[in-house]
């Protein structure tokens, strides 16, 4: 036999992005599309403590996404990262 209960739970409706304030939520998909750029700065670094989560549409990680590449590019020059693939890359999920 099972007992049952009733469960009020929290689900994310909607995420807006951070940078654009636009809503990530499309008519299309089931759910909000977005992605969450995290950091969490550890004892004796210079912004010890300090946490960030930013979340954004598409369109400002690929603002994001593209200006990292380019630091990196001109930083670094050619670059071969040396795992098995560069995480700037991407992976595509088919």
């Amino acid at each position: 036999m099972k007992a049952f209960k009733e469960k009020l739970v929290k689900v994310v409706e909607n995420v807006y992005c951070d940078c654009c304030g636009k809503s990530t939520t499309n008519e299309s998909f089931v759910g909000p599309d977005y992605a969450t750029l995290e950091s969490c700065w550890g004892y004796g670094s210079k912004d010890d403590g300090t946490r960030y989560n930013i979340d954004l549409c598409e369109g400002c990680f690929t603002e994001v996404l593209n200006f990292i590449k380019e630091k990196r590019r001109k930083v670094l020059g050619p670059f071969n990262y040396p795992y098995d693939q560069d995480p700037l890359d991407g992976t595509e999920y088919l």
